[in-house]
């Protein structure tokens, strides 16, 4: 079940006053900064933003920070990158809903990491933060840990345009590494759906309701993350802004369409759990009738034997073959041919 992260810590405060909403991360900030261009690059970690210069002409930026315990770094940045107080409380208040937001001079991003854990097959859903300004992306995140490191190994190594491009790129190239583990999540989701089939089909058991109801609930929490993502991506590619290249917005198009593809996927699982949920209750009444069958022809088949026995425990001393010295063999032959003729009777008519 999803907790509620409450926000009555921020009761009576003016607006853009920085209080943190949600679960705090356990560590220390850590703040990278990783400055590139299409030539060379350099990664260092700042422990303080008092040690930040200004990049060089044609350098781009990338300012990485992990963790939201420290407020004073924030304030930092704040001060030093002339960020709105509504942008920062807005970083601080984890329960937002993805979406874009434009300031004067700079574009504010608000998406969601999920992450599934292999182990416990629990999705971990993680809110980051984009400020993007001329040739400069700052990234905020909830805890140290993340999926991107794509990017950081494509801005190591040189590879792809990434370096040779601008920071609008780069925030795009951050949001489609998030997208993609959506598909990893999405792929892996659809798996156990299809194992679930084939069990169900099989021999379903009580436990497989509860998994068809898990499932179902990480869809909702995919869909409830990923219908906004789609907004967002299809805000960024029309959002007329100096900031976003018209080269980018192929690529911002191209990131909406794969938040619809997995929209579109998510619906189609949810039909397949409810169809599954109807194949569960349909295979388990089926085998209700298949033993309430076979225990009335169990009993229909012993109802006439013990008519036969109960006659013959009557206290009578003139009955058929009573004191026969064949009397006992020729009554149990008899019920044993009643009892084939019965099962005959039953196969003939495909009741068996």
């Amino acid at each position: 079940m999803k907790k509620v992260k409450k926000r009555s810590a921020k009761k009576g405060m003016p607006p853009g006053t920085l209080v943190h909403v949600g679960g705090k991360a356990a560590g220390n900030t850590t703040v990278r900064l990783f400055t590139y261009d299409p030539v060379s690059f350099t990664e260092e970690t700042l422990t303080d933003l008092d040690l930040y210069v200004d990049q060089p002409e044609g350098a781009r930026r990338w300012l990485d920070m992990d963790g939201l315990d420290t407020e004073r770094i924030l304030h930092q940045i704040g001060q030093r990158f002339d960020l709105h107080p509504l942008l920062l409380e807005d970083v601080l208040n984890t329960d937002h809903r993805p979406k874009v937001e434009e300031y004067q001079e700079t574009l504010f991003v608000v998406a969601k990491m999920l992450r599934l854990d292999p182990e416990t097959e629990v999705i971990q859903v993680e809110q980051i933060c984009f400020v993007l300004r001329q040739d400069i992306v700052i990234s905020f995140q909830e805890h140290p840990g993340d999926v991107l490191d794509p990017v950081r190994e494509r801005i190591r190594l040189g590879t792809g345009r990434l370096r040779r491009a601008g920071a609008d790129y780069l925030l795009y190239a951050l949001l489609d590494v998030i997208v993609d583990n959506y598909f990893l999540i999405v792929e892996r989701l659809g798996e156990r759906i299809e194992q679930l089939e084939r069990k169900v089909m099989l021999k379903p058991g009580n436990v497989d309701l509860f998994t068809i109801q898990e499932l179902r609930s990480q869809l909702i929490a995919v869909s409830r993350h990923i219908t906004p993502m789609r907004e967002l991506a299809g805000r960024l590619n029309i959002l007329p802004s100096d900031l976003i290249d018209r080269s980018t917005r192929r690529y911002m198009n191209d990131l909406q369409d794969h938040t619809v593809y997995i929209a579109e996927t998510i619906a189609t699982f949810r039909e397949m759990l409810a169809n599954l949920e109807n194949s569960y209750h349909a295979m388990v009444n089926l085998r209700s009738g298949q033993v309430i069958k076979l225990l009335t022809i169990i009993s229909t088949i012993f109802i006439p034997l013990t008519f036969i026995v109960g006659i013959y425990g009557m206290n009578f001393d003139h009955m058929p073959w009573l004191h026969s010295p064949f009397g006992f063999y020729g009554v149990v032959g008899f019920m044993l041919a009643l009892c084939l003729g019965m099962l005959f009777w039953f196969r003939h008519k495909r009741w068996l």
